[in-house]
């Protein structure tokens, strides 16, 4: 039978069949793309495999990606390292808990991650910790996780959840809204260690809270106001200003630094301090706070008391190089500060210092 001419009217049956065709076509067309997620899916490594693989463990919220999880690498120091020995002491791993992020406890971190499907790098980060923190703990609980939960405490460390650690734990959950009843699960590791997420500031001014505890939520919360995650001559990431303020926030107190005059302890952050720096954010200034009770600096120096904070950066510039310096002294001597040093006096020609006395 011969073609029809290449002009001729199609029929209603070559209309059908020429319908299906671009159906079958189509289909086809979505299996290759589904195929080719699905081969996506299957070819992620490392943290992102594990994370899209598995949900997230009971309790876990969004908070753990959004929270300000430090970030361990050698070099590092502090009670958060002391914490991630502990918690790898608690996963079978033979790591000395000296607080030093030294080249065993990168090979202990590997190791684990390795175990975990993450990303082996030797650095733990937002999902190393999840993993490392991915366990429950309660009265009668004893040994190297315990521990990791009394240093983020403040407590000493005896590794026995008895009841100075289960009321340490139930305040703490108080002050930080979590469900008050003594069990350490994802939320309460994530508040320890991370912090809480900051809540979206209201528009306008602040107005201060009186006890130091809910200042220092405020001022976590408060635009304008960034804090150091390091020190310019030690290095101890438990008592950065960044850590200082976080601590001070769950009600722990801020630390000083092991390296110190005083040595390592803890220290409650005064609240004219505090509500001065609400005060100054809501001037317009904004200050990076470089140091509050970590650092070194002279034997009777305030800083050890809680009572000054040195700040670095303002408006966007160092101090001693364009700063608006002199304006952020003269306030704070408005504000109640009786010791005021910058650029000009005797060791102060990079940063602002304010005290209280």
């Amino acid at each position: 039978m011969a073609p029809p001419p290449a002009n001729a009217t199609p029929t209603r049956k070559d209309t059908l069949m020429r319908k299906h065709a671009r159906n079958l076509l189509l289909h086809s067309l979505a299996a290759t793309l589904l195929a080719g997620a699905a081969l996506t899916a299957v070819s992620t490594t490392g943290d992102e495999a594990s994370a899209s693989a598995k949900p997230a463990a009971h309790g876990a919220t969004n908070a753990t990606k959004a929270a300000s999880w430090p970030v361990l690498k050698t070099g590092s120091r502090g009670t958060d390292v002391f914490t991630a020995q502990h918690l790898l002491a608690a996963r079978g791993h033979t790591v000395k808990a000296d607080g030093a992020y030294g080249k065993n406890t990168a090979a202990a971190v590997a190791k684990f991650q390795k175990r975990a499907g993450l990303r082996v790098d030797g650095v733990v980060g937002p999902k190393t910790w999840a993993k490392l923190t991915a366990l429950t703990l309660r009265t009668g609980a004893k040994g190297p996780a315990v521990k990791a939960l009394q240093r983020q405490l403040g407590l000493h460390p005896d590794g026995i959840y008895g009841n100075k650690t289960y009321n340490a734990v139930r305040g703490f959950q108080t002050r930080s809204g979590l469900k008050t009843d003594g069990v350490v699960g994802p939320k309460t590791w994530t508040a320890l260690i991370a912090g809480h997420t900051p809540a979206k500031p209201k528009p306008g001014g602040t107005k201060p809270a009186t006890t130091a505890i809910a200042l220092a939520r405020q001022l976590l919360t408060k635009p304008g106001i960034t804090y150091a995650t390091r020190h310019a001559k030690t290095v101890d990431s438990a008592s950065t200003a960044y850590r200082n303020i976080h601590d001070m926030a769950k009600g722990i107190g801020a630390a000083t630094s092991p390296h110190s005059h005083v040595g390592s302890k803890r220290v409650q952050l005064d609240p004219r301090m505090l509500k001065a720096l609400i005060t100054l954010a809501d001037s317009g200034y904004r200050l990076q706070i470089s140091e509050f009770v970590g650092g070194t600096h002279s034997k009777k120096s305030r800083h050890y008391r809680g009572l000054s904070f040195d700040a670095n950066i303002i408006n966007g510039k160092h101090v001693g190089s364009g700063a608006p310096h002199k304006k952020v002294m003269n306030l704070c001597r408005t504000l109640g500060a009786t010791e005021v040093l910058g650029p000009g006096n005797k060791g102060h020609n990079t940063h602002i210092h304010c005290a209280w006395k």
